[in-house]
């Protein structure tokens, strides 16, 4: 990289006081070795040579002004990683999802499974119906879940699953805002594992099952 003798000249000071950057102190490094004009002033510096006083001047005005352009520097550079952490953490917020609130969304009274046209159907009505995602999950007789720890064992299947996801920022959240309910289809009952015994609400932060639809 060819930098000037001038820019050079205005390193030189803080390079002989060991106070300049690493990036800098290669840039003076590089250009001494090949310049003779440059080498001879870093020689008198160190020589400790007292200077005219019109030099002194404007030596120590270019040593401030280097000093307020690394502040400057320092400066954005951790303004930007300010804002890059400050936007990873919006990006996260928003794109991520959290389990509804049980008791603030009344999921056990918005919350059910209807039987008809042969089938089963999840029915969500009321302020549940502002959910983004549906989570289904599996039970087995020892009451763990699949999907949630390691417990969970397929021979002991016995029930289906379901839990309403939102984003992590309520305001973001109302995908789906409103009082018209939501019905999705479970399984057609010819379809539906022998070893199905029970459709049921999942609470995953309280590990709670809320009872659906059982078989007969």
């Amino acid at each position: 990289m060819n930098i000037s003798c001038e820019m050079i000249k205005d390193l030189l000071p803080l390079y002989s006081d060991g106070v300049c950057s690493e990036e800098s102190k290669k840039a003076v490094e590089e250009h001494i070795s090949k310049c003779r004009e440059c080498k001879s002033e870093l020689d008198m510096m160190n020589k400790n040579l007292v200077l005219p006083a019109e030099k002194d001047t404007g030596a120590v005005k270019r040593i401030k002004r280097r000093i307020r352009l690394e502040k400057i520097v320092t400066v954005i550079a951790a303004g930007i990683v300010t804002i890059g952490g400050l936007t990873c953490l919006s990006t996260w917020m928003i794109n991520t999802d959290k389990s509804m609130n049980v008791e603030k969304y009344h999921i056990t009274e918005n919350v059910s499974v209807t039987e008809h046209d042969g089938a089963l159907w999840l029915n969500v009505n009321g302020t549940a119906s502002s959910f983004s995602f549906v989570y289904p999950t599996l039970s087995d007789t020892d009451g763990d879940h699949f999907g949630y720890g390691k417990g969970f064992e397929k021979d002991k299947l016995n029930g289906m699953g379901y839990t309403l996801k939102q984003r992590r920022i309520d305001s973001l959240a109302f995908t789906e805002m409103g009082t018209d309910g939501f019905e999705k289809k479970i399984k057609d009952m010819d379809e539906l594992d022998s070893n199905i015994e029970k459709i049921f609400y999942y609470d995953d932060v309280n590990n709670k099952e809320y009872i659906l639809w059982e078989r007969d």
